[in-house]
């Protein structure tokens, strides 16, 4: 009987990670709220700040003993007596769920972007327009100063979408493709296409540093309800890539593995150090941090409006599977918004929205139901 309750909470826990996974790589949908929602917020954040020097340096000898010293059944049993006692285990568990999500939903969200656009970003700003009741029901109190820290977190907001054009990154990234195309450079190994374990060139040193700042950030903003990482990484302009990559992973090239080590290390560069950042802002400036993040998600209604003005860029020059090669007529997001006009796919926009909306809607009744 205990080892079917172990079981069940074993289970219970990795579908917890996965339903986080899931969140986290939606725009809209926060890690935060679902941690609120599963009744573990306090505890995860309480597990974060046990990552420490001191336990860093801990767990450091527990390998070094397990692996280099004598008895190593005993030093495994401490080490794993180290992990229970700072509920290090239950993290894990929750990771390892999210991995999974995160790993099995990036090539369809991936899809869903390049083919469906508009439809899919409808359903991203029907769940960040409801998202904006989760710091409005947070506030403890409603003072008419609170609205300059509002319309700061929406200036902020639209000035870094404004900022960041799509359009720009992709032609400046068909330029380079170009220029080594056309010089013939790495001519042979383009020849032979990627295999496993290849280096094709693929990110800049500069998109490599980008990966680690975008990582830092997003996930400051995965602990916080309401806040979305995914939707930062969509006002950063990072999103595509970084689901591009997971998605790629299936390929084994070191390009996809070092792009997206270096968004790890910004991850757990950003939890050690903003994680415990926000929970000081949180305690002393408490209704402040709300307003402000209420103000990010009502400027991110700028960056994710679904009807963007598009340009049909005649030759894109792009590397899939580590060759060079020549798109035609392909249609490149900038973002311009538009007004949409009366067609079918303004029909199923409106459809996915209102998904959008009732979806978060249940959420929200959950987390904050009596």
């Amino acid at each position: 009987m205990r080892n079917n309750t172990k079981e069940s909470s074993f289970i219970k826990e990795l579908l917890m990670g996965f339903c986080l996974g899931t969140a986290n790589i939606i725009p809209g949908v926060s890690g935060g709220t679902f941690l609120l929602i599963f009744k573990i917020y306090e505890r995860v954040f309480s597990i974060l700040n046990k990552i420490n020097p001191v336990n860093i340096l801990y767990f450091s000898s527990c390998i070094f003993k397990i692996v280099f010293k004598a008895k190593k059944a005993d030093s495994l049993n401490i080490f794993i007596e180290f992990l229970r006692n700072n509920d290090f285990i239950f993290l894990f568990k929750l990771i390892v769920g999210a991995v999974v999500a995160i790993i099995s939903l990036s090539s369809l969200m991936k899809y869903l972007i390049v083919y469906h656009y508009s439809v899919t970003y409808a359903l991203f700003f029907g769940l960040i327009l409801m998202s904006i009741i989760i710091p409005v029901k947070m506030l403890k109190e409603r003072k008419a100063y609170l609205i300059l820290f509002v319309i700061l977190g929406a200036v902020c907001t639209i000035y870094v979408t404004y900022a960041v054009n799509p359009y720009e990154k992709i032609k400046k990234k068909s330029e380079i493709y170009e220029v080594q195309f056309l010089n013939n450079q790495n001519f042979e190994k383009e020849k032979q296409g990627v295999t496993a374990f290849s280096f094709t060139g693929k990110y800049t040193l500069d998109e490599y540093g980008y990966a680690l700042i975008c990582g830092a950030v997003a996930i400051s903003a995965m602990v916080l309800p309401g806040i979305s990482g995914s939707l930062v990484l969509i006002l950063m302009g990072a999103y595509f890539e970084v689901i591009s990559a997971i998605s790629g992973l299936k390929t084994l090239n070191w390009d996809n593995l070092a792009f997206l080590g270096c968004f790890f290390i910004g991850i757990i560069v950003g939890g050690l150090l903003f994680t415990k950042l926000i929970t000081a802002v949180l305690k002393r400036y408490y209704n402040a941090t709300m307003a402000f993040l209420m103000g990010l998600m009502v400027g991110s209604l700028y960056a994710l409006w679904p009807f963007k003005k598009s340009i049909i860029m005649a030759q894109q020059y792009i590397k899939k599977d580590g060759v060079i090669c020549i798109a035609q007529n392909m249609r490149i997001y900038t973002n311009i918004n538009e007004i949409p006009q009366i067609e079918s796919q303004l029909l199923f926009s409106l459809g996915s929205f209102i998904i959008g909306c009732i979806i978060m809607s249940f959420f929200i009744g959950k987390e904050f139901r009596k």
